[in-house]
């Protein structure tokens, strides 16, 4: 089944390459540069100080660019204040709630559902939406009503979808997705962007891309796909002129900003991550969820936080819209960020 077939809500975006570093100061003091470099080291610091606490970590999130560490004992508190971050007691460990994100993984042939790790709230949250049917609804809530206050059922309104539509992006003649980021492999130049738009198969153009072929293509599952870029090396910028220089982990709490063709750039805040969403075409892992609006047109757009590339569009809902992670497409392809 092809993507522009399902009832999944993809966005398909022609963004220029590449995304910018993250910051973390306040708005009201900061310029958007100084921010993103804050939040970004808050980020980094936060999560050695996590890493080094072992199996004491409730994980981190960011509040009001302030980089917040989850503890579950006094131990860890003292050894996290002392190193000069707020700490929270929480009941659950990350690797307890990832571990309850792992088996409810178990649970198969449920779309219009979805499930990810919500560190504020020291929570995996399951998502029902009104498009699944009664039968899907009741599995995914008797499987979570097993782990009892560790998860948190949310019933939604409207649907998955995957959004596949004409617009200014890449195209072929089965359907429109956006240009995520500009990589290379051994060398040579390639396009990446999102794989339940490559699925499409074809040939496709846009912008200054012609003829590109299809050389990867992953969904469901993950959802990454790789272009050819016959014309040579493109910037590993966006299209604003914001160079992407790395690829970078989201954090809950994060703000970030994204680019499409259909809605242009915008910005949002990860609420959710390592989240399985059960579009109608199957399940995608490893997705961040974001407050990000994007719509038809979007997909394969980028997600990114000052100079640091997050992920490539795959969809949503009329409130969230889910990124598949850039560093994962890096790795499994063998890419570098142009």
């Amino acid at each position: 089944m092809t993507p522009r077939k399902t009832a999944l809500k993809t966005f398909a975006v022609l963004s220029a390459a590449a995304l910018t570093s993250g910051v973390c100061a306040s708005a009201a003091t900061a310029s958007p540069l100084a921010f993103a470099e804050l939040q970004a080291h808050a980020i980094t610091a936060a999560t050695q100080v996590a890493d080094s606490l072992g199996a004491a970590s409730g994980g981190i999130y960011l509040e009001n660019g302030k980089a917040v560490v989850n503890v579950v004992d006094d131990a860890a508190m003292r050894q996290v204040q002392a190193a000069g971050f707020t700490a929270k007691k929480v009941k659950h460990t990350f690797a307890a709630l990832t571990g309850v994100k792992n088996q409810l993984d178990a649970v198969k042939n449920v779309p219009q559902t979805a499930w990810g790790i919500d560190t504020k709230t020291n929570q995996v949250v399951v998502k029902v939406y009104d498009a699944a049917s009664k039968e899907t609804a009741g599995k995914v809530s008797a499987a979570a009503a097993k782990y009892g206050d560790s998860v948190r059922v949310e019933h939604r309104t409207g649907k998955l979808e995957l959004y596949i539509k004409d617009g200014d992006a890449i195209q072929n003649s089965q359907g429109r997705c956006s240009l995520g980021f500009n990589v290379t492999r051994g060398g040579s130049p390639f396009l990446l962007t999102a794989g339940h738009c490559t699925n499409l198969g074809g040939t496709w153009s846009g912008g200054d891309v012609s003829g590109a072929q299809v050389v990867e293509s992953d969904c469901p599952g993950a959802d990454s796909g790789l272009l050819t870029r016959p014309n040579g090396t493109g910037p590993g910028e966006i299209n604003t002129g914001q160079q992407i220089t790395s690829a970078a982990t989201p954090t809950v709490g994060e703000q970030m900003q994204k680019q499409g063709s259909t809605t242009g750039g915008g910005s949002g805040q990860v609420t959710s991550v390592d989240e399985s969403v059960n579009f109608d075409v199957g399940v995608l892992n490893h997705e961040f969820g974001t407050t990000a609006h994007t719509d038809h047109g979007d997909s394969g757009g980028p997600a990114y936080d000052g100079s640091k590339g997050l992920g490539t569009l795959s969809g949503g809902d009329t409130q969230t819209s889910y990124f598949y992670p850039l560093t994962l497409e890096l790795q499994a392809y063998g890419l570098e960020l142009a």
